[in-house]
């Protein structure tokens, strides 16, 4: 029985810290060049900016994991009900992000793909933006 009582708490404990597909609660900025992303800590070069139609992302060292992260995808949408689409966009991380304001600096292809019809000038002119995030 204490056997299955530890076992219980270690999986309970395991499981609430990795939270693969939990919604997570960030910010996210934009890079103007997404040859500079594509040209990042993981090493794919200008073969990234095939990804995904160009949405790449960098992403923080929690994220990045010493580069485990490479090539993860991430479903990233801004939280501004007025500017962005429910959708959000489909990013492929390629980078690690130094910046510790922002989880996430998406290329600027990626970044207007939050926004809806129309408004895709508006949000890059907010440069940083609420985001909620999975992978």
């Amino acid at each position: 029985m204490a056997f299955f009582l530890c076992f219980f708490f270690f999986f309970l404990a395991s499981s609430a810290t990795a939270c693969d597909r939990c919604l997570h609660q960030s910010k996210a900025s934009y890079f103007n060049k997404a040859s500079s992303l594509s040209s990042g800590a993981c090493g794919y070069g200008s073969l990234a900016l095939d990804f995904s139609g160009g949405h790449i992302a960098a992403g923080v060292s929690s994220i990045f994991h010493d580069g485990a992260g490479c090539g993860a995808c991430f479903q990233v949408r801004c939280k501004n009900q007025a500017l962005c689409t429910k959708e959000g966009t489909r990013v492929v991380l390629t980078d690690l992000n130094h910046n510790n304001q922002t989880d996430f600096v998406l290329s600027s292809r990626a970044f207007s793909a939050m926004a809806q019809k129309d408004m895709s000038q508006q949000i890059l002119k907010l440069g940083i933006v609420d985001i909620e995030y999975k992978k």
